[in-house]
């Protein structure tokens, strides 16, 4: 049994099959136990699970498009306020700008966290 397939290799991406009853499954979150099914289930699963999850890439460009999004929405509901200040809830500006700001600032910390790994996985001898 091959625990990935070389066909689905791309860049970095290296999709394993499940080949252990004790790891979860990812789309179900259930547990495995006989070893045909094992077998099934790393050729159906392990590989396609990984390209379909995407890169880190692909999760911080989501990430940030949700930042984006808090940003917005915050700035528009603020918009509204000023100009027509019955048709929004005090209450929901307040939140949203909160929600906006609480998102910049774990972006930032996230993103400084990043920078600082990468420096250093730069400056190992």
């Amino acid at each position: 049994m091959t625990i990935y397939k070389p066909e689905l290799v791309s860049g970095d991406k290296i999709p394993m099959a499940v080949t252990n009853p004790r790891h979860l499954v990812p789309m179900t979150g259930q547990y495995q136990a006989s070893g045909t099914a094992l077998s099934e289930l790393g050729n159906k699963v392990g590989a396609e699970a990984v390209l379909r999850s995407g890169s880190f890439e692909d999760a911080m460009l989501k990430a940030l498009d949700s930042v984006n999004a808090d940003q917005n929405l915050s700035t528009d509901l603020m918009e509204t306020m000023v100009t027509d200040p019955d048709s929004v809830d005090p209450h929901d500006v307040t939140i949203a700008m909160a929600k906006a700001n609480l998102s910049l600032n774990i972006t930032r910390t996230v993103l400084d966290r990043i920078v600082k790994g990468w420096k250093e996985i730069i400056n190992t001898r």
